[in-house]
């Protein structure tokens, strides 16, 4: 593949409020590196708006972190760089060809029992334009069994939203898979318990995800955080909140009611606090 180094246009672009430099023509020598921290091809500087998230897996995945794996459908270069982020590259050798992240590491989905990892969650991309709307890109990737590290697939289901497959030997064994081998020592003993005690049927469904998402609370890998798909949906939902606070307030009287009310506080409050997080202000009428 020829190395393309002939012009190199520096322009200034808006990603998420950051300033970011881009180098128009890309380097196509330096893609597949594995360079840590964000990727980039070439000369192409890319600025994140957050640092990644904590691992959260076993150890040994640390082997392919700082590592990136690419893949060229059509027009475009995706590069992997598992638990750090997601970028994608346009390959066409124009004066405004795109250079953009689609998400940085977040965190894990889990099975129904919070047994295994699920998939991958990259969030806080670059802004996108849906609907007349501005989102942030993010990412969903699923992890396969595979003879070498690679990336396999990427789609866009939906606009600005990826899901992209990344296949090694490393998800080929459960032990990279099953939550309980990612934990700390001091938490292995409580999550096997609260396996004996579901077995025994001491603990329901219900109430082993509680002990399990306890657990992963503490150790910084659950997704604590309410994310929203526009500015629409979080109001709506925070009006409505504020609607049944309301009503329950008005006829509060027993004390089921008041358990109830009790409950509608705290996830009214965890809203306020999710968008004060977002930047977001919305007047109290409470």
């Amino acid at each position: 593949m020829l190395t393309c180094a002939v012009l190199i246009l520096l322009i200034s672009s808006q990603s998420n409020g950051v300033k970011v430099d881009v180098k128009v023509v890309d380097s196509h020598s330096q893609i597949g590196q594995g360079q840590s921290g964000l990727y980039r091809p070439g000369a192409n500087k890319l600025t994140a708006s957050r640092d990644p998230g904590p691992l959260c897996a076993h150890s040994d995945l640390a082997q392919i972190v700082g590592k990136c794996y690419d893949i060229e459908v059509s027009e475009y270069k995706y590069a992997v760089c598992p638990f750090h982020n997601i970028t994608q590259h346009e390959v066409a050798l124009k004066w405004n060809a795109y250079h953009g992240i689609l998400g940085i590491w977040s965190h894990w989905s889990y099975d129904n029992l919070y047994s295994k990892f699920a998939h991958g969650h990259y969030t806080d991309g670059d802004t996108c334009t849906k609907n007349d709307k501005t989102i942030l890109r993010t990412a969903l990737l699923h992890h396969t069994c595979g003879k070498r590290t690679r990336v396999v697939s990427v789609g866009e289901p939906d606009t600005c939203a990826y899901n992209i497959t990344l296949e090694s030997p490393l998800f080929c064994h459960s032990v990279f898979s099953d939550v309980y081998n990612a934990l700390p020592e001091n938490e292995r003993k409580e999550f096997a318990m609260s396996t004996l005690e579901f077995k025994h049927n001491v603990l329901t469904d219900e109430g082993l995800k509680v002990e399990r998402r306890k657990i992963l609370d503490r150790i910084g890998c659950l997704n604590m955080k309410k994310e929203f798909k526009d500015l629409e949906e979080c109001e709506k939902e925070y009006n409505d909140l504020i609607k049944e606070h309301k009503d329950l307030e008005e006829k509060c009287s027993s004390e089921a009611d008041e358990n109830k009310y009790d409950e509608l506080q705290n996830k009214y409050d965890e809203l306020k606090r999710v968008v004060a997080e977002s930047g977001l202000v919305f007047p109290d009428d409470l």
